[in-house]
């Protein structure tokens, strides 16, 4: 029936329209079982939707098809068959490490700060799919690391090769690390000097430490034991008889042997925590390495304890404030700088006058 003969029959043009539209509809639907049998016939639902597809992948070009679109997704789901979740690859990297620490290849220190990196991580990524951790999220997880600039690039460092091992392992193809960039910080007033607690400053952030910590801490601000050689130091180094502290060469930076004196206001800080051996460090709570000694821990109730004092405390502040108030109560860059396994020349381009004898005075009076 023509279009011609609907309009002469039908004095409603609206019906006849949608009668013009169901006939038009009819030969198409004729033309596709014609031209592929039923078998390949889609309905409206179907093409409505197929439509829609390309208009999605319209914006990529003509090289985004619906079929590329089908192929990419299924090596995706591939990549995911071969993975497993962060947790697992975790124990996995543990134990090889364990292995390289009894091969000698790595030391204790590497590995503490391999763990600390992969217990913030396991936080963060615990049941993640390797394979399915992107550059962005991991840049997005160092970005709000609540640590220092110097800090969160050690853990971009560590968490590189967590990514390297997962590529030997067969968990991932690609390392999502290496598009990451290093974190920079502005060079200003704050950071660009040597940063030192006031005497008030560290008897609040000193009293306001855990128990667990507070021998620890006090080490840092009244011996200036950097912080990588306290955290291998053992208590049977510490000598209370004698007052003094040995730092072997293979703790210590330059690989020297060296020794501190014990002040009086810091062995009242070591009495009630003293024992015959063992590590300063306080001990994990986590599942994976509880009752080790845990750097992370440390650097968890420092943090808390900062908190709580209502004190910010700068990277390597007890270092730095040992040697200013050291340098300025006993007027000897010599003796300072023996007590700090330093130079001279630092102590006086670094050190020297940051702080007043009065104040050096009411430094080495902090108590418990």
């Amino acid at each position: 029936m023509s279009e011609e003969l609907l309009k002469r029959l039908t004095p409603d043009r609206d019906y006849s329209a949608r009668l013009v539209a169901l006939v038009a509809a009819l030969q198409e639907r004729n033309l596709e079982l014609k031209a592929h049998g039923s078998q390949l016939a889609i309905t409206t639902v179907e093409r409505a939707r197929w439509q829609g597809l390309l208009e999605r992948l319209a914006p990529y070009g003509a090289d985004a098809t619906p079929e590329k679109a089908v192929d990419d997704y299924l090596v995706h789901l591939n990549r995911l068959s071969k993975t497993v979740p962060f947790s697992v690859l975790s124990q996995k990297i543990r134990e090889e490490f364990k292995r390289r620490l009894q091969a000698n290849e790595v030391s204790s220190r590497h590995i503490e700060s391999m763990h600390e990196t992969l217990n913030k991580k396991e936080m963060a990524f615990a049941d993640r799919a390797v394979n399915s951790i992107e550059t962005s999220k991991i840049r997005a997880w160092l970005a709000n690391l609540p640590l220092a600039t110097k800090t969160r690039n050690k853990h971009r460092g560590y968490a590189g090769q967590v990514f390297s091992l997962a590529k030997d392992m067969g968990f991932c193809t690609e390392n999502p690390v290496s598009d990451v960039k290093p974190f920079n910080e502005r060079v200003s007033e704050e950071n660009g000097k040597i940063n030192i607690l006031t005497p008030e400053e560290t008897r609040k952030f000193l009293q306001a430490c855990n128990p667990e910590i507070a021998a620890f801490q006090a080490l840092l601000y009244f011996a200036g034991i950097r912080r990588s050689t306290l955290e291998r130091l053992d208590w049977s180094e510490i000598n209370p008889v004698e007052k003094r502290i040995t730092v072997p060469g293979y703790k210590g930076k330059n690989q020297k042997r060296y020794h501190v004196t014990i002040s009086d206001n810091l062995m009242e800080w070591l009495k009630p925590q003293a024992k015959e051996k063992g590590s300063l460090l306080p001990l994990s709570q986590s599942q994976n390495s509880i009752g080790n000694p845990s750097i992370w821990r440390m650097r968890r109730l420092e943090a808390e304890a900062a908190e709580r004092a209502g004190v910010t405390v700068p990277d390597n502040a007890g270092r730095h404030s040992f040697i200013s108030y050291h340098v300025a109560f006993h007027e000897s860059m010599d003796k300072t700088a023996l007590e700090a396994n330093n130079s001279v020349t630092t102590i006086k381009e670094d050190y020297l006058h940051l702080v007043t004898k009065e104040q050096a005075k009411r430094y080495w009076q902090i108590r418990p």
